[in-house]
């Protein structure tokens, strides 16, 4: 958070000025080394990215030895590094302290020895890889650098030590400053400080190569530094809460390092990564990737990848389906959700910037994968048809109609008319018709019971509803009509399934509830909290104004993500510790998505010309600062809660046009204002909300808050008391 003296003028600001007088807050920087992570007694795992497809990874801490790896697209290309300073190798036993940073990691060893290791990003194409070891020491030369590669060791010519493989990867090894590499392959440097260059790439180097690239070293690290900065930055959040801004933070820069940018541009779904485009994962976190960083055109760039993998063979069974696995540039189908899922984060994408290119590319795509399932993989109620381990629990046997894909296939189809309208065909609007309600309304007969206010995990073949208590349900209010159902499956949700640290798979009470990992593969989906699922409850719960529940989760992951496991990341699952793929690309998308869209309550629809902000803050949030983006336009936004009124001030330097801005805020007392207005580019809007009245100024002048109205006892949250787990009663009493 700010400092302290940053405050108290923010106190003296809205205590003593009028909101015509007052403007937004200037911004303070965020510095990328403000995010150092501590390592002492117990070890942690780090990771670095170039972008590219590689990745740095290790551990270090404790009194183990650091743990350097680097692979490249999945393959490993170093398995370790050791370093000797005066003939003596550098052991856990001699390590102080350590630190990790986003762009680096820093071990303290004992006799004024530092060991800094940094990837590089930006070399001359995206099929060479870097990295720098740099040592600092005290103690006399010389330095030396051993490396465990992968590959085979070839040779050394004019001081670069080289490697043949994995694959037809070469290893090229040097000594920036005064040193050589010896016909063994060690790296010696004869100074007190020492830096290592290596690099990895697919063809031959010579040593002047090796040497230009080694000249260009502080550079490419600045720059990498720079852009992180400019990163958080440019995706602005602060808030009252320390550890939510710490892990936000955090987890926005390695969502980050998980992006791919090569021919295809994709995001890994988790380390160690094998090589593989996780599709599903991918098509699932395209809000949060775009909300982390406003870099629409990024996630543009993925959702295109996706789509050029679309089945386009005709008597393909699976034609129409876009991938959930892509191996070495060839696709597998075997995902039935994932083309529904691209479908919903496509339009989510569409609205946040009015892509209208973006329709026409992609319409097509969508057209050919709802005329597909309509073909071939729908029954008589137009509910979607597929395998019994095509859906997100992949190992699990769930019939052929799970629930949550019945809800996406629904709001394919309803993005899918409506993007038919917008373009005018005719023709599918015609297939199509009145195919959306049919599946609501079938759904609502098949797999919902009025009597037990449930909803059907999943039907067998025969139609029998399956009346598991999984997590799947709480994914399908949008297709539950009545109040008291979805009151129902958010109570089934709270109370039978949420673990102080997230969402279990399946509910304790069943027999069938595993948690352990040495289990099944089935049995992942039998138990373990999958972070990600945290996202959707939170969704449902801050809709009864229960954050105070959902909340206590989100710090929960924020707390994982910055003392446990792989440094500033999510795992997939926890058990209730971290287990799993790391660096969970769905469960950080989720986080930031919940963060921006459900607590902070803002949603940009730039095709409509229009921003809704409905927030749900918890009470830890009592300021908040950040940025969210209309398309390239960034919005600075600032929410003030304070004991005689709340202050919500907007401001947008520049934005295509006027945008239309729907507010509904919610009082401590349970009431709630609400009221529209127009924010122009270069004219701050304040909004003063108070029990009394709301008031509107824009640049200097008051307006009006158009259609303005007080709901007195608005808040659910009287009624939705009984919305949380025993452990969350007893523990917040």
């Amino acid at each position: 958070m700010r400092s302290s003296a940053l405050a108290v003028v923010l106190f003296l600001v809205f205590s003593s000025c009028a909101p015509t007088e007052y403007h937004p807050t200037p911004r303070a920087r965020l510095h990328i080394d403000s995010l150092a992570i501590g390592v002492a007694q117990s070890p942690r795992a780090y990771m670095q990215s170039d972008r590219s497809g590689a990745f740095l990874s290790g551990s270090l801490g404790g009194r183990s030895d650091q743990v350097v790896r680097f692979s490249i697209s999945g393959q490993e290309v170093i398995h370790n590094l050791r370093v000797d300073v005066s003939g003596a190798v550098l052991s856990g036993e001699q390590l102080d302290s350590a630190m990790i940073l986003p762009y680096k990691t820093r071990s303290f060893y004992k006799g004024n020895v530092n060991v800094d290791v940094l990837c590089l990003e930006g070399l001359p194409d995206v099929d060479t890889h870097g990295l720098i070891l740099a040592v600092e020491s005290r103690q006399a030369a010389p330095i030396a650098l051993k490396v465990n590669a992968a590959g085979r060791y070839e040779k050394t010519t004019s001081g670069v030590g080289i490697w043949n493989g994995p694959g037809k990867l070469h290893l090229f090894v040097s000594v920036l400053g005064e040193g050589s590499v010896t016909a063994e392959g060690a790296a010696v440097a004869r100074a007190t400080s020492a830096r290592f260059l290596l690099i990895a790439c697919a063809h031959e180097m010579d040593g002047a190569s090796v040497a230009a690239m080694g000249a260009r070293v502080d550079t490419l690290l600045a720059s990498r530094k720079a852009r992180m900065e400019d990163l958080l930055n440019a995706s602005y959040i602060l808030t009252s809460d320390d550890t939510l801004n710490k892990a936000l933070q955090w987890i926005k820069l390695s969502m980050d390092g998980l992006f791919v940018d090569r021919s295809d541009t994709v995001a890994v779904a988790g380390l160690p990564w094998d090589g593989a485009v996780d599709g599903r994962d991918n098509a699932q976190s395209i809000a949060g990737m775009g909300l982390a960083t406003g870099d629409y055109e990024r996630t543009a760039a993925v959702i295109r990848t996706l789509a050029r993998y679309q089945d386009l063979t005709q008597r393909s069974r699976t034609f129409g389906r876009l991938p959930d696995r892509i191996v070495d540039g060839r696709p597998q189908y075997g995902g039935a959700d994932v083309a529904p899922w691209f479908a919903r984060e496509l339009y989510e994408y569409v609205v946040c910037t009015n892509d209208t290119a973006m329709v026409r590319a992609l319409y097509p795509a969508i057209r050919r994968s709802i005329d597909a399932t309509l073909h071939g993989h729908t029954d008589r109620y137009n509910l979607l048809l597929h395998g019994p381990h095509e859906t997100w629990m992949t190992a699990l046997s769930r019939g052929d109609r799970a629930s949550e894909v019945e809800v996406s296939w629904y709001f394919e189809q309803l993005i899918g008319r409506f993007l038919a309208t917008y373009l005018g065909d005719t023709s599918a609007i015609s297939r199509w018709g009145e195919l959306p309600e049919q599946t609501a309304q079938n759904f609502a007969l098949l797999f919902t019971d009025s009597t037990t206010e449930t909803v059907a995990d999943h039907l067998l073949p025969d139609g029998k509803k399956v009346q598991e208590v999984r997590p799947n349900a709480m994914m399908c209010m949008e297709l539950l009509d009545e109040e008291a159902m979805r009151f129902g499956v958010t109570h089934m949700t709270a109370t039978s399934l949420l673990l102080p640290q997230g969402v279990c798979t399946l509910a304790p009470s069943d027999p069938r509830y595993h948690v352990s990992p040495a289990g099944s593969a089935e049995s992942r989906f039998n138990g373990p909290v999958w972070t990600w699922l945290t996202g959707p409850v939170t969704y449902i719960l801050t809709r009864y104004d229960r954050q105070d529940v959902s909340y206590r989760l989100t710090k929960y992951l924020a707390r994982v993500a910055l003392s446990e496991d792989l440094a500033g990341t999510l795992p997939d699952m926890l058990l209730p510790a971290p287990e799993g793929e790391r660096a969970s690309l769905a469960a950080m998308a989720e986080f930031i998505r919940s963060v921006y869209q459900d607590y902070l309550g803002v949603h940009v629809d730039l095709a409509a010309g229009s921003l809704t902000i409905q927030p749900k803050l918890p009470s830890e949030l009592s300021e908040v600062d950040f940025t969210v983006y209309a398309g390239r336009s960034p919005i600075d936004i600032e929410y003030r809660r304070r004991t005689q009124d709340t202050r919500v001030v907007l401001q947008a330097s520049s934005l295509p046009k006027d945008l239309r801005v729907s507010l509904l805020w919610m009082m401590d007392n349970g009431s709630a204002w609400r009221g529209s207005f127009s924010l122009r580019a270069g004219a701050p809007a304040v909004i003063s909300l108070s029990d009394d009245d709301a008031l509107l100024y824009q640049g200097e002048q008051r307006g009006e808050l158009e259609g303005k109205r007080k709901l007195k006892g608005f808040s659910q949250r009287k009624e939705a008391m009984n919305l949380a787990p025993s452990w969350f009663s007893t523990r917040s009493q």
